[in-house]
């Protein structure tokens, strides 16, 4: 059976073409308008623009969707009808307040018992009868994430090209912001990180992934996630879920974050003067996202409750220190 043709190729074609020659990877989008285009390829033969049958029929709430997940299909293609009508061509474009503002995900913050806890696990971790390495690799990843705030995808897609063992640097490449950083290793994790490599390097010795799967390749962040909740389970104690705030991957990220401000809080240091290193630290396009951070670290050390409400255009100083 022939599958129809969509009159909207071009422009989507056209769409990519200008995110990715301002260096967005536009992956997750570009799949969105892809599921998009079939839609009214079937159900519109033909159509060349985005109509408003369409474009409501795809900004429909699905059931057990996420109002965050059905903001990130609606949002491609609003953008998709807006780059159509700068064209000259008329395009309904999706109407703003649909589907309804972002929910913020409060963060579960770890404790230090429960971050042991989940390390004690992975280094538990045995061997899987369907080959691999995961026993290696499990107790490594996560550590990465935690002790250098990494984002779980920025650990996941490391290229053993991307970890420099001898200087002790790793580069983390298109980062949310789309922005290359570096970031470097402690002389522990640093140490911890040679000596996976030498362990990985006898299961894979032609390897692309620094995290590799048992085809060399990429883990998925599915697998990231089932393996941290392997970890969950049998962590001891338990580590129980508070209400809105079941423990996540990235959370491992969020409590480097907060380790890292309450760390300058008890030493004495002004994290006012420290902020805009830590945005760069966390690959922050936006040094006001950093700020977010605040709020949480508060809940562990209430003198930074007044930093959590301060206007950041008055705290940028001149730092002595950086982390």
């Amino acid at each position: 059976m022939t599958r129809p043709v969509s009159g909207l190729a071009a422009h989507i074609d056209s769409l990519l073409d200008i995110k990715h020659a301002i260096g967005l990877p536009y992956r997750t989008s570009e799949r969105h308008l892809r599921a998009f285009e079939a839609m009214c390829a079937e159900q519109c033969p033909g159509q060349a623009t985005v109509n408003r049958q369409m474009a409501m029929r795809w900004a429909a709430s699905r059931p057990g969707e996420h109002v965050n997940a059905q903001m990130r299909r609606i949002t491609p293609v609003r953008q998709l009808a807006k780059h159509i009508a700068g064209l000259g061509i008329d395009a309904f474009v999706i109407p703003p307040g649909i589907p309804g503002r972002q929910i913020r995900y409060r963060p579960h913050l770890y404790s230090h018992a429960q971050l042991r806890a989940i390390f004690q696990a992975a280094d538990r971790i045995v061997p899987s009868g369907y080959g691999g390495a995961r026993h290696v690799i499990i107790p490594v990843i996560f550590r990465v994430i935690y002790c250098l705030g990494l984002r779980p995808g920025e650990a996941r897609r490391l290229h053993r090209t991307d970890v420099d063992l001898t200087r002790g640097t790793i580069h983390i490449r298109e980062s949310k912001g789309h922005k290359n950083r570096l970031v470097f290793l402690s002389a522990d994790l640093h140490d911890y990180c040679r000596r996976y490599d030498a362990e990985i390097s006898t299961h894979h010795r032609q390897r692309v992934a620094f995290f590799p799967k048992k085809d060399a390749n990429f883990y998925s962040a599915s697998t990231l996630d089932h393996w941290f909740g392997q970890l969950l389970d049998t962590a001891e104690p338990k580590i129980e879920a508070t209400p809105g705030s079941p423990p996540r991957v990235y959370d491992l990220r969020h409590a480097h974050v907060v380790e890292v401000i309450n760390t300058w809080a008890r030493a004495g240091r002004d994290p006012e003067a420290l902020v805009m290193y830590l945005s760069l630290h966390l690959g922050h396009a936006n040094p006001e996202d950093t700020w977010y951070y605040f709020h949480l670290a508060a809940d562990f050390h209430p003198d930074l409750r007044r930093l959590a409400n301060t206007s950041i255009e008055s705290v940028l100083t001149e730092p002595a220190h950086v982390i």
